[in-house]
């Protein structure tokens, strides 16, 4: 499997799909990370929390993302634990913040927020990650559990990915398996297309079962439906 397959893309189309997925991308950074907060912000119990105490909350994570990311984007990371290591220390400091505002929140949320907006600038090209891309976590959910399980038969864990609290043996338990299976491609790049791929399959069967709408995620079968087809328009479009 070839890690990168290069193809040339008209730039007004590349760039209006830009613009749809992530709005605004003057400030990438920002436009990356907003993106990835709402991938995770139905899982966040706020309770009582007002509203200019959770936007507080989500502009402080951007704010360490733009200390953080572009250093590491500039460090000579020697191997994968260097990066596993900073990806500890972000995913805590994520995580102290919302805590010590009275929200509960876990490491599980932390790493699907860090994981997405480490992808997201890479797609919108604001980064490109060389030298570290092949050391980038996937970002785990219930959808890739779903992936996984039906590719590399590693079952789904008993306890949703929002409440792991346990980073080592929840979290980096199953990304360690993951790295086991996934071979002669970068685990990022694994996940690109095999999210696809299981986009398109949803697409094409969107009579599913009622057991894998529930491995998926908690979505209903039609807002699944509807994320299926936007991922497929926008793969048949480039």
């Amino acid at each position: 499997m070839n890690e990168i397959e290069r193809i040339c893309v008209d730039k007004d189309i590349l760039d209006f799909l830009k613009v749809i997925y992530f709005g605004d991308i003057n400030d990438p950074m920002e436009a990356a990370a907003d993106r990835a907060y709402r991938d995770l912000n139905r899982t966040i119990r706020y309770k009582d929390t007002p509203p200019d105490v959770r936007n507080c909350l989500r502009k402080k994570v951007i704010a360490l993302f733009r200390v953080e990311i572009p250093v590491l984007a500039k460090t000579v990371i020697l191997d994968q634990s260097d990066y596993d290591i900073w990806h500890y220390h972000i995913c805590s400091q994520i995580r102290t913040y919302y805590r010590d505002s009275g929200v509960e929140f876990y490491y599980g949320q932390a790493q699907k927020w860090l994981n997405m907006t480490m992808k997201y600038l890479y797609i919108c090209g604001a980064y490109t990650f060389d030298g570290i891309f092949h050391y980038l976590h996937v970002p785990i959910d219930n959808y890739i559990f779903h992936v996984v399980q039906k590719e590399f038969g590693i079952p789904c864990p008993k306890i949703r990915w929002s409440r792991w609290d346990d980073y080592a043996k929840q979290y980096m338990d199953y990304q360690l398996q993951l790295r086991s299976k996934i071979e002669g491609i970068s685990p990022l790049r694994w996940e690109f297309r095999f999210w696809m791929q299981e986009a398109r399959n949803l697409n094409q069967c969107p009579e599913l079962p009622q057991e894998d709408y529930a491995a998926v995620g908690r979505y209903p079968p039609s807002r699944l439906w509807s994320k299926a087809k936007r991922a497929s328009l926008i793969s048949k479009m480039l």
